[in-house]
């Protein structure tokens, strides 16, 4: 897959210059050091949302095996009021990193910003309880 020219950061925080910061994560690719977006704005939002743990086992992730993306919460609520922001970011110090994400490991300086209203992607939203 060749690279696209603008990738997609999703962030609680208003940025003017996206630093690198410790990934956390499952996998390998979810703990570097770096500036991580997705090619799709869609992968994005998630990210952008504001979540409150409500517990030790709480959980929050993104199942993307379907279009829009599915937000699995588990011992976690939404924080409704706390709008987020979706950067889009020039492609060019930006290597993929597995099949979703692409990580910089310099500085990055959005060329747009959204606004997210978590209010208008609660349809995504699944809560998971205790099996």
């Amino acid at each position: 897959m060749s690279k696209p020219e603008y990738l997609y950061h999703g962030t609680r925080k208003k940025l003017d210059l996206l630093n690198p910061t410790q990934g956390v994560g499952y996998g390998m690719a979810d703990n570097e050091h770096g500036v991580y977006a997705v090619s799709e704005r869609e992968l994005a939002i998630p990210f952008a949302i504001s979540y409150r743990p409500l517990g030790d086992g709480a959980v929050f992730s993104v199942e993307t095996s379907e279009r829009p993306p599915r937000i699995v919460l588990k011992d976690t609520e939404v924080d409704w009021d706390q709008v987020g922001y979706v950067y889009k970011v020039r492609s060019e110090t930006f290597e993929q990193i597995d099949s979703e994400q692409w990580l910089s490991r310099v500085p990055v300086k959005p060329v747009e910003t959204e606004e997210i209203k978590p209010e208008s992607y609660r349809n995504w939203i699944v809560y998971k309880s205790e099996r």
